[in-house]
């Protein structure tokens, strides 16, 4: 991997890229969209640039497990600052699909179930900050947990929520926030909510790939003969829709701002 990184810098540029890590596909979409002169690389794997600044985007997939495998591959790879960019369910009432969540800091428990805290970079924190502003996309402060399972019911959302004082929940961030501190790298979580704490997610193992693809040979038959389903698919493909709207404008505000800042 790191051959493959290692000619990643834009024309004019001797700086490390931005690297941001993704879970979802549609996720990484979005995030592209507003890059230039956007190659793909390898399997999950894309660079571009926002100025002279090169940026690598990279598709891991869902969970801790696969982000950590992911991870490895960028062990020894020269890197600039680390974003964690995405959806979030909401662990609190009065969040809404494609509100960011401005995150100080991602929560996750350990292996000896402590609640362990990842600051985020207080440079970037502020210039997300701005771009949602200059973005119009509306914003709420407060922490992400990040959690090793899916949180399928309202009351699974609020009780999570209780309990480690974080608003939001995802199953990433705190990963990519544990390999930027050990490196010393400059760490972001851009977040956006996707689902609303009262809506019940149902178990659709076997319907998505890892990456976040419905997969129609068997989502077709499973909705045929479960349609009270139905109404969960059309909702989660118009809530995709508004956040991928969302991170594609934040990203658009933010990555100049990145350029020249100091803490990249």
């Amino acid at each position: 991997m790191s051959n493959v990184l290692s000619d990643l810098v834009a024309p004019g540029s001797n700086s490390a890229p931005i690297v941001v890590f993704t879970a979802l596909a549609w996720e990484s979409a979005a995030v592209r969209a507003v890059l230039r002169q956007v190659k793909r690389e390898t399997e999950g794997v894309w660079h571009g640039s926002t100025g002279k600044r090169a940026v690598v985007v990279v598709t891991g997939g869902i969970g801790p497990r696969r982000t950590r495998r992911t991870l490895e591959r960028f062990s020894d790879v020269p890197l600039a600052a680390v974003l964690s960019v995405g959806c979030a369910g909401a662990l609190v009432p009065g969040l809404a699909t494609g509100q960011l969540i401005l995150a100080p800091e991602v929560r996750m428990l350990s292996a000896e179930a402590r609640l362990d805290r990842f600051p985020t970079d207080l440079d970037l924190f502020a210039h997300a900050r701005a771009a949602a502003s200059q973005a119009a996309v509306p914003s709420v402060e407060g922490a992400l947990f990040t959690s090793a399972r899916v949180l399928f019911t309202p009351e699974d959302k609020a009780e999570q929520g209780k309990m480690t004082g974080a608003i939001a929940v995802e199953m990433e961030s705190g990963v990519h926030a544990a390999f930027a501190a050990a490196r010393g790298l400059p760490f972001l979580a851009l977040r956006v909510i996707l689902d609303p704490v009262s809506m019940a997610l149902p178990a659709l193992k076997g319907l998505m790939t890892p990456e976040g693809e419905i997969r129609l040979f068997r989502t077709v038959p499973y909705v045929i003969s479960h349609p009270h389903h139905l109404p969960f698919f059309l909702e989660l493909n118009r809530a995709r829709a508004i956040a991928a709207r969302a991170i594609s404008n934040l990203c658009h505000a933010l990555f100049p701002l990145l350029t020249d800042q100091r803490s990249t």
